[in-house]
């Protein structure tokens, strides 16, 4: 019986791995992944937009307007309408106009198996378990939750999740951070 591997949040020292393998490529045990820019940019804007693989794949040219992102999720019907960071804007258009897309274009020609794929090479290249897609959303999840003084509602609204108990699953929270909590609390008169 094969057992399924949870995905999670990824630590920093894992993404700056994941990502150097996948900017770079990497042969290790037999394992063969070449560079892959494609790859790299989905990676990158489910890392900093929390979006699910399926809606990033989907992007068009046109759903960045402005600084904007604004497209429909495909799970939910939702419609996602925010500003993204200006730094991945510009990873964004410059991947674009390298591969000249016009507005219409998608912006990715690739499958959501195949995505896996490489990402499963990786995770085994870098000793890395439960790494997906969803990692990503996740990783954006928990740093927005720790970046945002703990607001679990601002993450709920970000992720477009219906309820906050949905959005607590998200974020990453292990025994250790539990115990470490528990163990560094007192309070004494």
């Amino acid at each position: 019986m094969k057992i399924k591997m949870k995905t999670r949040v990824l630590k920093f020292d894992e993404l700056e791995t994941v990502f150097l393998f996948i900017k770079s490529g990497v042969r290790k045990n037999g394992i063969r992944v070449r560079a892959n820019p494609q790859i790299h940019l989905i990676c990158l804007i489910q890392l900093n937009t929390g979006l699910r693989i399926g809606d990033v794949l989907s992007l068009k040219v046109s759903d960045f307007v402005d600084g904007r992102l604004s497209i429909k999720e495909q799970k939910t019907g939702k419609i996602q309408n925010r500003k993204i960071n200006y730094e991945v804007v510009k990873i964004v258009e410059a991947y674009c106009r390298k591969r000249f897309l016009s507005r219409n274009d998608n912006i990715f020609d690739i499958s959501v198996r195949w995505v896996q794929k490489i990402l499963k090479k990786i995770s085994i290249c870098a000793s890395i378990e439960g790494l997906s897609t969803h990692s990503f959303r996740k990783t954006y999840a928990h740093i927005q939750y720790t970046n945002n003084k703990f607001n679990i509602e601002l993450v709920r609204r970000l992720l477009n999740h219906s309820s906050v108990s949905v959005t607590q699953k998200y974020l990453g929270i292990t025994d250790h951070d539990v115990n470490a909590a528990s163990e560094g609390f007192k309070v004494i008169f």
